[in-house]
């Protein structure tokens, strides 16, 4: 398809304008919002030209997807999605006690194309809630482990410093 253009450039007076035929410009695929849902919802694991390695996105917000992949792995580790969709189920319910089991799956998947606030809401504060319970116990960890290498270096706790670290360890058994 072509269109019609003015070369004003090869005519040798301003009276005489030519018209040619040239070519319609090659356009980019129209970005509208059912195009840009559609990139963000495909079901492979690439990441997107808009999305970085770690799911984030251009404004260095993680999709829902990219977040309920954390959550799963804070969760249960590297267990299959299958397993995965209750258990992220029910650490969302908590905070939306209405979410299906089909509507985790879709997010997970990322085939919903919205996002509810109250889910989005449950996505984050189920998400923090795993990160915090996460550092509580690297926390308690390392305090043993410091712990322990105080008492065989012969540096002695006081009481109240071994009362602390054996709270946090039995916070770690729990």
């Amino acid at each position: 398809m072509t269109s019609l253009a003015f070369d004003f450039v090869a005519s040798s007076s301003p009276s005489q304008v030519y018209a040619k035929r040239v070519p319609l410009p090659v356009s980019k695929r129209q970005e509208t919002v059912a195009n840009r849902l559609e990139s963000l919802s495909s079901n492979d694991n690439l990441p997107d030209a808009s999305q970085g390695d770690a799911g984030k996105t251009e404004f260095g917000v993680s999709s829902p997807q990219a977040m309920l992949r954390e959550l799963g792995e804070l969760i249960a580790g590297r267990q299959p999605a299958k397993v995965l969709y209750p258990l992220i189920a029910t650490d969302l319910r908590h905070y939306s006690p209405d979410i299906s089991l089909r509507r985790v799956r879709a997010i997970f998947n990322g085939e919903a194309s919205r996002l509810w606030d109250d889910e989005a809401m449950a996505i984050r504060m189920a998400l923090s809630q795993r990160r915090n319970a996460k550092a509580r116990r690297d926390f308690a960890r390392a305090a043993a482990e410091m712990a322990k290498q105080l008492a065989e270096n012969g540096i002695p706790l006081s009481a109240d410093q071994h009362r602390v670290v054996q709270a946090m360890a039995a916070e770690v058994a729990a």
